[in-house]
């Protein structure tokens, strides 16, 4: 077979790929058509298709995970049933619904109604790993910082025009906001006390922590699959797994279990699962938690 000259292969190559993915996304749409996947989204707050896509969860992290055929397709719902005009996926839609409802300002039923009310613009609001789909839904809020963690990266430093925060180790200031926002985020830090500590500390007085995290309806209870050493080195005490691949990506320190609303609540915040139990069939549910009032706290009025 003749090879391909190295000057056509570069401008092949992209061409195929817009193609590849360009007919993979109308299959998507036509999937959506077929099935009557159609909803308001509660970021962007149009009437939209909802885009699912069944292989976004790998079979390697299905095998690694120990994941049903019906845990699996629950978990790529979690991650796709994206809005076909923004992209948000289930999980960041659901937060996004939970933030405005949270704060329920004005007439606001989207995230994007909701950024332009005055009280809306008035909050303090520390994104921390910036979540696609919100995080452009939000950039025109005035009070809000985003960060990205950048491995290695001094904390509080700027990579390439982004913040970076490390969890354990934020330099906020304390009392700093009144909402944090993570998904997806606190099974990868390699200390869940501490990064809950934090987050408490920069957080006023009665202020809120929105989040999602993977939670499985089979573990009961929370447990380390790694540590650190004194080192720096990784221990792990189960078989690794990578997100989003199952053996590449960012590692899963901690299995989160059906416990965590205990843990929340010895870490200082009073929490509100929404969006029903876990389930088999629903994996997308976002934790409310707010930073209870210990002696050493003043109250603060929310605005």
């Amino acid at each position: 077979m003749a090879r391909v000259p190295a000057r056509l292969k570069r401008l092949l190559v992209p061409l195929y790929n817009r193609g590849y993915w360009s007919a993979r996304r109308a299959a998507l749409y036509l999937d959506a058509v077929a099935h009557g996947r159609f909803e308001r989204c509660t970021v962007c707050g149009r009437y939209a298709t909802i885009l699912f896509y069944r292989k976004i969860i790998p079979r390697r992290l299905e095998q690694l995970w120990g994941l049903s055929p019906c845990l699996a397709e629950a978990l790529a719902r979690k991650e796709s049933s994206a809005c076909g005009w923004c992209g948000a996926k289930l999980r960041v839609r659901r937060l996004g619904q939970a933030l405005v409802e949270t704060f329920p300002f004005g007439k606001a039923t989207s995230v994007a109604e909701w950024v332009r009310q005055p009280e809306a613009r008035a909050l303090r609001i520390a994104e921390i790993n910036r979540i696609e789909g919100l995080h452009e839904a939000l950039r025109p809020l005035p009070g809000l910082t985003s960060s990205d963690f950048a491995p290695g990266a001094l904390p509080g430093s700027t990579i390439q025009g982004v913040r970076s925060e490390d969890l354990m180790r934020l330099t906020y200031p304390d009392a700093a906001f009144d909402v944090v926002l993570t998904s997806e985020t606190l099974e990868h830090v390699p200390d869940l006390e501490t990064a809950l500590r934090e987050i408490r500390r920069v957080l006023i007085p009665g202020g809120w922590h929105l989040f999602t995290v993977p939670l499985l309806p089979h573990v009961p209870r929370t447990f380390p699959r790694a540590v650190l050493g004194q080192d720096g080195a990784v221990n792990h005490l189960y078989p690794p797994i990578h997100h989003p691949s199952g053996d590449t990506g960012y590692l899963v320190f901690t299995e989160l279990g059906a416990d965590l609303p205990d843990l929340l609540a010895r870490a200082g915040f009073t929490t509100h699962m929404r969006f029903g139990p876990v389930t088999e069939h629903d994996l997308g549910q976002v934790f409310a938690t707010q930073k209870t009032l210990a002696a050493h706290d003043t109250p603060t009025t929310q605005r």
